[in-house]
């Protein structure tokens, strides 16, 4: 919420503004209480009297991180919705790597965040599995909802994922969920980025329950 001007010795100074409202007048600063899941971080940071908006600078993004990591509660507990396909088919992966259903919902939603969003063939991928003949399988039964607590590091990753592609949380692991669980039934698939995908996954469930 600031900006740089240039003053008539040549140096550059910073000024009070909301790109919101494209004003400098109504820019104070102000204790402010963010939300974060179920909880609140307080700071003291610029903000808008007119729109409300504030400033997140990198030093107040650092501080947030330092007092999420040293939550040992979950901050959120999302509740998507899963057919009865899905709950059997993944609890028995989970039972292959000694994990719980939740848990292993949770791993599967990390590694979808963490290593597959941010690939450049993002999308063929998501593609490719979204109509893999698999869905068909995994779409069979009945839906139920499930908890699935999540602490803050995890929390950070699927709330940036689901501002951008305006989604509830719950969604955003519907989506992970069904991503992970599409591609471990296609191990034997002749798809090398695929081929590449299920190991990378395969060997992260392996170190988690390993961890576990």
């Amino acid at each position: 919420m600031t900006k740089k001007i240039e003053k008539r010795d040549g140096t550059s100074a910073s000024l009070r503004f909301c790109p919101h409202c494209e004003e400098d007048t109504n820019v104070v600063e102000k204790k402010v209480s963010i939300a974060v899941g179920g909880e609140s971080f307080a700071t003291k940071t610029l903000v808008c009297k007119k729109c409300g908006r504030y400033a997140l600078t990198p030093e107040i993004r650092r501080a947030m991180d330092e007092w999420g990591r040293q939550f040992t509660k979950n901050i959120i507990e999302p509740q998507p919705i899963f057919t009865e396909a899905v709950h059997k088919f993944a609890e028995e992966m989970a039972t292959e790597y000694g994990l719980k259903r939740v848990p292993f919902f949770r791993v599967l939603t990390a590694f979808y965040l963490n290593r597959v969003v941010n690939r450049d063939d993002f999308q063929e991928l998501k593609s490719y599995c979204d109509t893999h003949g698999s869905r068909k399988f995994l779409g069979e039964g009945a839906r139920s909802k499930v908890s699935v607590p999540i602490r803050y590091l995890l929390f950070r990753k699927l709330q940036t994922f689901s501002e951008v592609w305006k989604i509830p949380h719950s969604k955003a692991i519907e989506e992970a969920v069904l991503f992970g669980l599409t591609v471990l039934s296609c191990r034997d698939e002749n798809f090398d980025r695929l081929t590449a995908i299920v190991e990378s996954l395969q060997s992260y469930i392996a170190d988690v329950a390993q961890a576990a």
